[in-house]
């Protein structure tokens, strides 16, 4: 996956694996007060998580999306982890 400037890493783990590790320039994900976003350069933020479609794009301009049963999301220093019970 090529490196972009607007980047920053993301790892999404499950109780049972690391569902996906890598690239992305934007995090979409379901907080308990509603959809917010995520881009390179945010403040550090520490939001609990519903259910509902985190959206993923990626640096070659590609879309992954998929749903979450609950869980949390933390971003610090351009680093994100999104930890739920389920990912599918």
């Amino acid at each position: 996956m090529a490196s972009s400037d607007k980047a920053f890493t993301i790892d999404i783990v499950t109780p049972q694996k690391l569902f996906f590790s890598g690239e992305v320039t934007s995090v979409i994900a379901p907080g308990q007060g509603g959809l917010f976003q995520i881009l390179k350069g945010h403040a550090p933020l520490l939001a609990a998580l519903k259910k509902g479609k985190v959206r993923l794009s990626l640096p070659d301009k590609s879309e992954q999306s998929f749903e979450i049963v609950d869980g949390f999301f933390e971003v610090s220093n351009n680093k994100a982890i999104l930890l739920s019970e389920d990912v599918s």
